[in-house]
């Protein structure tokens, strides 16, 4: 590890000699003593465990750099271990396995074989090739992406692990059935809808319900939505689906309004929802990032 800061601090003529001095004896220091290789072996564990704002997250994480994209790894951990995956296709913690550490934990104790899961937002497939592993059988993952660069990272880690339990549906799930715009100046992980007149870009939208009661669709045991700003206008479009065949529901909340708006509609439709870690949200504010939702003693008393 001291041989990699050696490197990057070589490249950087421009930094005050008192600064580099200090730096440098830092890490000597540090270095001696077997410091940096147990901080090595975090962040190969846990990425998240040092950020990368920091002078050390950035350097610790300068080795994975260097990582061909397009290379084909076989991931790590978790559910997925084994199976392959595209170095750049997304971050390093989907390889390392490490990637949403507690929303895969969550997501673990509720996922059993034999269900159907939605992957809403699949973008470059993470939880696809989870929720493929977890659930075995055939056509019992829908992927669902719009983004042309996230799919094909999606179909080539589905096609290089003969996965034959997934389908991708390249659409955008949402309130209506139509044509919207969709942004493609935000990475590959943050892109969302917008009005069609403000990107180039142009995609097909579709009501979940349809798929379900117009187009054969399996109805979900558990939906995933991950969709940048856009999950109160996917629940919405699922409203009938919620009714009848109650599934867990996890969602990524995207800003006060949606935290706001999700949590009306899923309490609506008779939901109680919980944090990741299992925490009931039992007031009208939700302080939390990523909730699911699970149908509540009065949804059940109604038939479920």
């Amino acid at each position: 590890m001291f041989a990699v800061y050696s490197a990057w601090a070589s490249q950087r003529p421009e930094m005050d000699c008192g600064k580099r001095e200090s730096l440098d004896n830092s890490w000597s220091f540090l270095n001696s003593c077997g410091v940096l290789q147990r901080l090595a072996l975090s962040l190969m564990l846990n990425p998240a465990a040092i950020s990368n704002r920091t002078l050390l997250g950035k350097v610790l994480r300068l080795p994975l750099r260097l990582l061909p994209k397009g290379m084909a790894i076989p991931i790590l951990r978790g559910p997925a271990k084994g199976l392959k995956w595209i170095v750049g296709s997304s971050n390093h913690g989907c390889w390392l396995g490490t990637y949403e550490l507690e929303k895969q934990a969550a997501l673990e104790r509720f996922i059993k074989p034999g269900m159907t899961v939605y992957d809403i937002g699949a973008q470059a497939g993470f939880y696809t090739l989870f929720f493929s592993r977890l659930v075995g059988g055939r056509w019992r993952v829908y992927a669902f992406e719009p983004f042309a660069e996230n799919l094909r990272y999606l179909i080539a880690h589905i096609t290089m692990n003969r996965l034959s339990n997934v389908k991708v549906v390249q659409v955008a799930l949402a309130d209506q059935t139509g044509l919207a715009g969709f942004t493609v100046d935000r990475g590959k992980s943050q892109n969302a809808l917008v009005d069609s007149g403000d990107s180039p870009l142009v995609v097909a939208t579709m009501r979940l319900d349809e798929l379900v009661e117009d187009h054969g669709f399996s109805p979900p045991d558990l939906l995933k939505l991950d969709v940048e700003g856009g999950e109160a206008l996917v629940l919405e479009g699922a409203r009938l689906t919620l009714e009848r065949h109650w599934p867990v529901v996890f969602v990524a909340l995207h800003g006060r309004r949606q935290q706001e708006t999700c949590r009306l509609i899923l309490e609506s439709l008779g939901y109680e929802l919980f944090t990741l870690s299992g925490q009931r949200v039992a007031t009208s504010t939700i302080d939390a990032d990523e909730v699911y939702a699970l149908p509540g003693r009065a949804s059940f008393a109604r038939g479920r």
